[in-house]
């Protein structure tokens, strides 16, 4: 673009140059002087207006001799730049297209505005592959030159979802600003792919329903979310502040995980106390899901089955290490 901007100004500067000389010189009308110009710098030269005085005549030998070749150059370099923009944003679509095409089990996220933003902030710093779909063609550009795989489409059209890879994806993020699009797009996944995890953003309370009814795993208003975490902020200023640490500082050295267990793993049927006193895992467990359930109290005593989801609290490498004792 710094290259395009000054063969531009160069151009720019010699019409200006030929335009004044002719006119001042010459005598000529400012239309006759740039007629001139053009057709010098063209290499036309009708010759049914020539320079007739010797200085016209020594300043049109100058400027031909000192425009006409740059002048073209420069048109050939912004030519060139141009193309060669082109082919390489057509090379780069189609490369990213394909890395898309190979994606599994990924994330893809409807909508970059103001919510979709801070997902999309979240995931770049994660392990998790992921696809903006974007309407806006600046912000999916943008998004593009972050290296982040952005298609630029409407998020409620099938093949716009396919071409992201809805039927392989794991999870899709509805966050469009509209909730009638986001019971769209719900509706339009889980036809495509019935196992896909929803997580849907609704800013009326009547949308909720609606899109949990559509397919959505989990309903966020941000709304909700946001005066829910001021008064948490408000009455636990401390606890508040320790889990957006954890949360979203990649630096701090505890992270919170939920983690499946797998039927091949010897973590199923084992108590739990036991099976921490084994492996030596500083880990603190805050919850078990079974079954749709939490079960939150005597957690040591509890024997772990297979399917249980255990929340846990600790250092990140004791949480790889149970994740791969609980995938077996």
């Amino acid at each position: 673009m710094n290259r395009l901007k000054w063969a531009v100004v160069y151009v720019l500067c010699v019409v200006t140059v030929g335009i004044i000389g002719f006119a001042c010189i010459e005598h000529l009308s400012w239309l006759d002087a740039i007629y001139v110009t053009i057709t010098t710098l063209s290499t036309v030269g009708y010759g049914d207006v020539v320079p007739t005085t010797v200085a016209g005549k020594i300043f049109t030998i100058f400027f031909i001799v000192s425009g006409v070749g740059t002048t073209g150059y420069m048109l050939v370099l912004i030519l060139g730049i141009i193309i060669e923009g082109h082919i390489k944003d057509q090379f780069g679509r189609r490369a990213m297209l394909q890395k898309i095409a190979k994606l599994s089990q990924h994330i893809i996220v409807c909508g970059a505005g103001r919510v979709g933003e801070q997902v999309i902030g979240g995931l770049k710093n994660s392990a998790r592959s992921f696809v903006v779909i974007e309407i806006d063609q600046k912000k999916a550009d943008l998004l593009r030159a972050e290296n982040v795989m952005t298609i630029c489409g409407d998020a409620k059209l099938d093949k716009v979802l396919q071409t992201a890879g809805v039927k392989r994806a794991a999870i899709l993020v509805s966050a469009l600003s509209d909730d009638a699009d986001n019971v769209y797009v719900t509706l339009s996944a889980k036809s495509q792919n019935q196992d896909i995890i929803i997580a849907a953003r609704a800013d009326e309370e009547e949308a909720e329903s609606k899109l949990k009814q559509a397919g959505a795993s989990m309903v966020i208003s941000p709304s909700i979310s946001g005066g829910r975490q001021i008064l948490a902020a408000i009455e636990y200023p401390l606890a508040y502040d320790f889990l957006q640490n954890m949360f979203y500082n990649q630096k701090f050295d505890v992270d919170m995980a939920e983690i499946r267990v797998c039927e091949k793993s010897n973590l199923a049927g084992e108590r739990l106390a036991d099976f921490w006193a084994k492996e030596a895992l500083n880990l603190t467990i805050a919850a078990i899901k079974r079954n749709n359930v939490f079960l939150s109290t005597s957690i040591e005593t509890e024997t772990i089955a297979a399917h249980d989801i255990l929340i846990v609290i600790g250092q990140p490498v004791s949480i790889q290490k149970l994740i791969t004792l609980a995938a077996g």
